[in-house]
């Protein structure tokens, strides 16, 4: 059994690094929010580790399919990575003091890389796009690193109504979703929305 589950997260791995690798692409077209909603969620496996994300995300009673039911869950914070994107490159294409603070190039010139420039707006969006999810990868590590110190403070129930770290979070019947949920609330409250 432990095998089959270094296999998955092998998997999951080589997944990651291929929509890494297709989110930076050639930058030709707007990033696909399902890519988006993959890196998310690679993001947050990470972060967490197997068993929370598995916890949080897969179906009772041995976790599976979590990685599908992150993604599906993120599928409406991805539109946003994107749409936000995609709405900043807009401000900057109609923005009339563009060239002054780009070398003197305009939009098309600054951004485009093919001899019409004419993939100008999807290299501006695919290029904002990954840095708005380091960002989130940021915020995910630092809530992680919280509850990881939660967890391992013995004072945790004198502080929480006395409570302890596993019932304070946990929210489904054998409580194995309390990791997750707290990296969730804590991403949540550091600008990062995943959704628990």
């Amino acid at each position: 059994m432990k095998r089959i589950g270094a296999v998955l997260l092998c998997c999951l791995g080589v997944g990651a690094l291929g929509t890494s690798m297709a989110l930076a692409g050639n930058g030709n077209s707007t990033p696909n929010p399902n890519q988006v909603a993959a890196q998310q969620c690679t993001g947050e496996l990470h972060a967490m580790g197997a068993k929370a994300f598995k916890g949080l995300y897969g179906d009772p009673p041995k976790g599976k399919h979590a990685m599908r039911n992150c993604q599906r869950r993120h599928g409406k914070s991805a539109d946003n990575v994107v749409n936000n994107a995609a709405q900043e490159c807009k401000a900057e294409q109609a923005d009339p003091n563009f060239a002054a603070g780009h070398g003197g190039m305009s939009f098309d010139q600054f951004y485009g890389s093919n001899p019409n420039q004419r993939n100008a707006f999807g290299k501006c969006v695919s290029g904002k796009v990954p840095a708005a999810l380091e960002q989130q990868e940021e915020d995910l590590q630092n809530a992680a690193q919280q509850c990881r110190a939660e967890r391992s403070d013995p004072d945790f129930a004198a502080t929480h109504d006395g409570k302890s770290f596993t019932d304070f979070y946990g929210s489904n019947k054998n409580k194995k979703n309390a990791f997750g949920k707290c990296v969730s609330k804590k991403a949540k409250a550091l600008g990062t929305t995943p959704t628990s």
